[in-house]
C-alpha cells in the first residue's frame, strides 16, 4: 500500500502534468490564432484594396478636392444599413456594400472558425502625405493609410496590419 506522503507527490506530479498539457494547448491555440489573424487582415486588406480609392474619383475625377473629407472617412447610412448583424459575420457584406477605401473607417467584423470563435477584426482609414506615409492628416491626399486590428480576448492581444492605398 502507498504512504500517504507518496500519494501527495503522485497526485502534485499529475496534476503539474495535466497543467502542463493545458498550457501547451492553450499555446498552440494562440499560435493559430496569430496565424488566423494574418490571414483574415491579409484578406480585409486585399479586399479594402480591390474598391476605389474614394467616392469622389468616380463623379470628379482625381482632383483631392472632390475626395470625402477626413471628418467624413466611412460609409453613408445606406451602405453601413446593408451589413446587418453588427459586427459583419461571413458571408461578408461589406463585399457588396463598400465601393471606396474609406467605407471601411470604423468596420468591424467578426470570424468563427473550427478553431476559434470570437477573433475580432476592426478598420481605421485616414489619409497620410506621400512623405510621411504613417502620420495622420486632416489634408485630403492622394494617400490613405489602413490599419486592420485584430483581437481575441483570450487567445490574441490586438495585432496591426497595415497598408497603404493611393489613388
Amino acid at each position: 500500500m502507498l504512504s500517504a506522503a507518496t500519494l501527495v507527490v503522485l497526485a502534485t506530479l499529475v496534476l503539474n502534468a495535466n497543467r502542463l498539457i493545458v498550457e501547451g494547448e492553450k499555446g498552440i491555440v494562440k499560435g493559430e490564432a496569430f496565424d488566423l489573424a494574418v490571414s483574415y487582415a491579409q484578406a480585409l486588406l486585399t479586399e479594402i484594396s480591390r474598391k476605389q480609392f474614394d467616392a469622389g474619383t468616380v463623379s470628379g475625377g482625381q482632383s483631392t478636392g472632390n475626395f470625402t473629407g477626413s471628418g467624413s472617412l466611412g460609409p453613408s447610412s445606406s451602405e453601413l444599413s446593408q451589413i446587418d448583424p453588427w459586427p459583419d459575420v461571413a458571408p461578408f457584406k461589406s463585399i457588396a456594400a463598400y465601393n471606396d477605401a474609406d467605407d471601411y473607417h470604423g468596420y468591424q467584423r467578426s470570424v468563427d472558425t473550427d478553431v476559434i470563435r470570437g477573433l475580432n477584426l476592426w478598420v481605421e482609414v485616414y489619409y497620410v502625405n506621400s512623405w510621411a506615409p504613417d502620420t495622420k492628416t486632416t489634408s485630403k491626399t492622394y494617400f490613405k493609410r489602413v490599419i486592420v486590428n485584430v483581437q481575441h480576448t483570450t487567445f490574441l492581444n490586438t495585432v496591426s496590419f497595415s497598408s497603404l492605398v493611393t489613388n
